[in-house]
């Protein structure tokens, strides 16, 4: 069964909500963007988020030692890095911090993904690119590329590409997870799709968590 990850936890309810819907992950930005929170904020989250529930830190080539601190503080469980941040970063990041990373790509081109799969990471995520960007678009992109990229990587493992665990992320939403799901991704990673108005919205959350665990 394909993992499902909510992002972007901005509110106490939201937190309410996960516990209640119970999903894979959840994801804590701290890029600067609409759904960026605070340290504070994230303690608080992670207090009251099922202990069950791995929260994802999303960050975009931040200082290592934000991120180190954010980890041994409990706050978050994994670290997503959504930047330029290259091999010489992500060692240096793990010999402080010993939870599994995600590299997220904004895909382009399928070698930007073979490149990313080179990196001393556990997994990618596959996102949407829009030139100026930092945080999701709220759009999927090609999965043409995704397809040729099965082809190019002719990995046989399931959920994987170019021999990582990979989450398909990027305007994903109850209306194409089924079109999603089949694409065969470790995890699916959900944000926009699961609001109303910029705000988490706990109906649509239930609906797509129904929906994936029906694939």
């Amino acid at each position: 069964m394909q993992k499902i990850k909510l992002c972007g936890m901005m509110k106490p309810c939201d937190i309410e909500y996960a516990n209640r819907v119970k999903p894979d992950l959840v994801g804590f930005i701290f890029a600067n963007t609409r759904r960026k929170i605070s340290p504070a904020q994230a303690k608080q989250f992670r207090e009251a988020l099922d202990a069950e529930i791995p929260a994802v830190g999303v960050f975009v080539n931040e200082d290592i030692s934000v991120i180190t601190s954010l980890v041994q503080n409990g706050c978050i469980d994994m670290i997503q890095l959504h930047g330029e941040e290259d091999a010489d970063y992500i060692r240096r990041l793990r010999e402080i911090c010993d939870v599994p990373v995600i590299k997220a790509v904004k895909v382009q081109m399928v070698e930007q993904i073979r490149q990313a799969a080179a990196l001393p990471v556990d997994y990618l995520l596959l996102d949407t690119y829009r030139k100026g960007v930092l945080g999701g678009t709220g759009e999927a992109f090609d999965w043409e590329l995704l397809r040729e990229a099965k082809i190019v990587a002719g990995d046989t493992a399931e959920g994987e590409l170019f021999g990582k665990p990979y989450f398909l992320a990027g305007g994903l939403h109850a209306g194409n997870l089924r079109e999603a799901a089949a694409l065969g991704s470790y995890g699916l990673d959900v944000s926009s799709g699961i609001e109303t108005d910029g705000s988490k919205d706990f109906t649509k959350m239930v609906e797509v968590m129904e929906l994936v665990r029906k694939f």
